[in-house]
């Protein structure tokens, strides 16, 4: 039988299949479920910064109330130790005692201090490791890419400094020059880079003249963005490198794997076709791997990488250029 063990960020996992951060990680039952299904580590879904300063303004808000009456009212007074983000970090140490996967945080913050104070706590909770949630439009076009890339490494050098747990940073597609970003983050000692944050983009509702905003699910075809990258990267860094948005069956797993992925994030298979598609994954992966004589992820991991690939200008702009000259029409994908 193949061995689907493996290692990311030096933790070890059962098998490569992880749940991406998602609002699957706000009730335990469905946690435990999930491990029941083959998980092999999951993420808990991100503590924003915004939610940090709405829950301190509704505390402030809060204390200012029955202020005017005599202190023995006390029960006018909130619990202190539920403030701010202790609601999350309480969550997470519930969930660490009621699953034995490894368990990955998520933090999503703005100003440097703010990463670095909860990136403690969240270590504090007991979590595996720490995925940092790099997600920010930049909109200044008086910041230049040189500044906003700095201001990423001197966070990530700071929280590195902090914390003893393994460290990833989740990236974005649209720096100028990714490989440059990813070898300065690896250099920085990042234990992992996950490809890529799917930003949501905003809509415009014509009738009531409004913007407004909805949560779509990935397509099978937005996987090809982070294997391309994946595939590039494999064996230039030292860090594990996560596939994240379009992982739907055990094929594009396999594909991620191939390409030079650690392990394969995934949500959006599971929000469509329910937690026990998570357990079709890791047994689609078993089976193929015994079809063809692997005994283990290790066997075939970057075999498809552009290092390894026989033809590693196929990620570049030869394919571009070779599907342009090619005189049939493209052949639609059969991935759905």
């Amino acid at each position: 039988m193949p061995d689907l063990s493996t290692t990311y960020m030096g933790v070890p996992l059962r098998n490569p299949v992880v749940v991406a951060a998602c609002s699957l990680s706000g009730m335990i039952a469905d946690i435990q479920r999930l491990e029941e299904a083959g998980a092999g580590g999951l993420v808990i879904k991100s503590l924003f910064e915004e939610q940090i300063m709405r829950e301190s303004a509704d505390l402030s808000e809060e204390l200012t109330l029955g202020a005017e009456r005599y202190r023995e009212a006390i029960t006018y007074w909130p619990l202190l130790e539920h403030a701010g983000p202790r609601g999350h970090l309480m969550w997470i140490e519930r969930t660490r005692q009621a699953v034995k996967m490894p368990l990955f945080a998520s933090l999503n913050a703005m100003q440097p201090g703010t990463w670095v104070r909860y990136a403690r706590e969240l270590e504090a909770t007991g979590i595996d490791g720490l995925e940092l949630n790099v997600y920010a439009v930049q909109t200044d076009p008086k910041r230049s890419a040189a500044d906003v890339e700095q201001e990423l490494y001197e966070t990530v050098e700071q929280v590195r400094s902090e914390v003893t747990i393994p460290v990833a940073v989740k990236l974005s597609p649209y720096y100028t020059s990714l490989p440059n970003v990813a070898a300065e983050l690896d250099r920085r000692g990042v234990h992992a880079l996950v490809l890529f944050n799917r930003f949501l983009q905003p809509d415009i509702d014509v009738e009531k003249e409004i913007l407004w905003n909805r949560m779509n699910f990935s397509h099978a075809d937005e996987m090809r963005l982070p294997l391309r990258w994946i595939a590039i990267l494999y064996g230039r860094i030292r860090a594990d490198l996560a596939a994240s948005t379009g992982v739907h069956n055990s094929e594009s797993v396999v594909k991620c794997l191939m390409a030079g992925a650690a392990i394969v994030q995934v949500a959006t298979a599971l929000y469509r076709h329910g937690i026990p598609c998570l357990r079709t994954m890791v047994e689609g992966l078993e089976a193929w791997m015994r079809s063809k004589g692997y005994g283990a992820i290790a066997d075939f991991r970057g075999k498809l990488s552009q290092k390894d690939a026989t033809d590693r200008f196929v990620f570049e702009r030869a394919q571009y250029v070779d599907l342009l000259l090619k005189k049939e029409a493209p052949a639609e994908s059969k991935e759905k």
